[in-house]
């Protein structure tokens, strides 16, 4: 979510040449890539190599932003190279996929008795990260002009992954999943997962949610300023002097993704708090789905000044957080019994279904921005929620009756 700083930066500063819908391909293609990897790195956790995976993470995506720093030159106007900034999150994403699945998996081992909110917590830090990450941008740009802005946030996020690579570790008490031959299906893939037909359902379901929720955040601030709800301000190369645009309200256009990254760590803690409660997770889930799908749909359009295109964000951030809080609690609620020893298989299986819609959903977003406008952007977000809802209704009711069935030859069982 934090792409939606640099998309601002690109399009309005070093690239503002190139297509939206090419701009949203270096966000998106990230998101691919840790998905897919999500098949590997989840077998591997279960195998305890949670070091190995956080050092890789860290030299990858340290070097990724080092990288990115000389790809535009000075850092003046129009100066991007397209194809090295490409690459550059090519590199970050392959890092920061040996970190994605780690950071739920480790919470479910280390607390199974409050898992949800542990989950919930873990989650609020991407969210976090959705806060500082981008402020540090424009702060670090604007001050020193982008090489050396980008280098110091480098060494930012080299620090964080240093933390993670030293102190990110398995529970000794849980027994590791020993990994079976490479070249073997089930290593990689759980039989059991794929004749699961709630997981199934709920696979789709998520598979929709990562093809349409991150569309709108890549486009935020965009859409603040197409409406003239807050102030683009064009970052000019180290004299840490920025202009002051004059604009209706003199609210700067990248807050409105800052106020939704922030919003979204409180949904995320709070939406599991709600899954605690309530004592189902995919219920839960599929609630904040439509929650947030009639946000897209009505508010998103209908924002006319500052005040309610803030109270959107707050609220698009608080549900949403609700829906990307979830996803690991209700994997590892639907793993049987017998099977809590494969949670990063499930979850990599998960993810898996989602790389390719994580990659077309932003492109599909940027091509409906392009031609129809931001509003197009909501619908599209709004439509893929709903979709996602349905497929977890479905998968609600395949849940129950799986436990109609067990319940049913139990009593038969007992008679016999």
């Amino acid at each position: 979510m934090s792409y939606g700083a640099f998309m601002g930066l690109f399009d309005q500063h070093l690239l503002p040449s190139t297509s939206t819908l090419t701009l949203s391909l270096p966000g998106s293609l990230p998101a691919f890539l840790i998905l897919l990897l999500s098949l590997i790195t989840g077998p591997l956790l279960d195998a305890h190599l949670h070091r190995y995976l956080s050092a890789t993470g860290f030299t990858l995506t340290t070097l990724a932003y080092v990288a990115l720093s000389f790809t535009c030159g000075a850092g003046l106007y129009g100066q991007g190279t397209y194809w090295a900034i490409l690459l550059c999150f090519l590199l970050a994403g392959l890092g920061q996929a040996c970190f994605f699945v780690a950071s739920s998996q480790n919470a479910t081992q280390w607390f199974p008795h409050r898992r949800f909110i542990a989950i919930g917590i873990t989650s609020a830090g991407a969210a976090v990260g959705g806060i500082l990450y981008p402020l540090a941008i424009r702060f670090l740009v604007g001050k020193h002009a982008f090489p050396t802005g980008i280098r110091i946030f480098a060494a930012l996020v080299g620090g964080t992954g240093l933390l993670a690579a030293i102190f990110g570790r398995a529970n000794p008490a849980v027994s590791p999943r020993p990994l079976g031959p490479l070249r073997s299906t089930t290593t990689w893939l759980d039989p059991t997962a794929l004749r699961s037909g709630a997981f199934l359902a709920y696979a789709a379901g998520v598979a929709c949610i990562f093809g349409g929720f991150f569309a709108l955040p890549f486009f935020v601030t965009n859409w603040a300023q197409n409406k003239t709800l807050g102030v683009t301000q064009d970052i000019v190369g180290g004299d840490g002097e920025l202009p002051t645009a004059e604009g209706p309200s003199g609210f700067r256009s990248y807050w409105f993704l800052i106020i939704l990254n922030g919003s979204s760590a409180v949904g995320r803690v709070a939406g599991s708090w709600v899954a605690m409660r309530v004592g189902d997770p995919l219920v839960t889930q599929a609630g904040f789905c439509v929650l947030t799908a009639l946000l897209a749909v009505v508010m998103w359009p209908l924002a006319g000044n500052t005040t309610t295109a803030v109270a959107f964000s707050v609220l698009y951030g608080v549900f949403g957080g609700g829906v990307l809080g979830l996803v690991a609690s209700v994997v590892a609620d639907l793993i049987p019994g017998e099977r809590k020893d494969c949670v990063g298989q499930w979850t990599g299986m998960l993810f898996l279904a989602c790389a390719a819609p994580a990659l077309v959903g932003p492109l599909t977003g940027g091509a409906l921005y392009a031609r129809y406008g931001e509003n197009a952007v909501g619908w599209f977000t709004g439509g893929a929620l709903l979709a996602a809802a349905a497929c977890m209704g479905l998968g609600v009711w395949l849940v129950k009756q799986e436990k109609r069935r067990v319940m049913r030859e139990k009593e038969i069982g007992a008679e016999v």
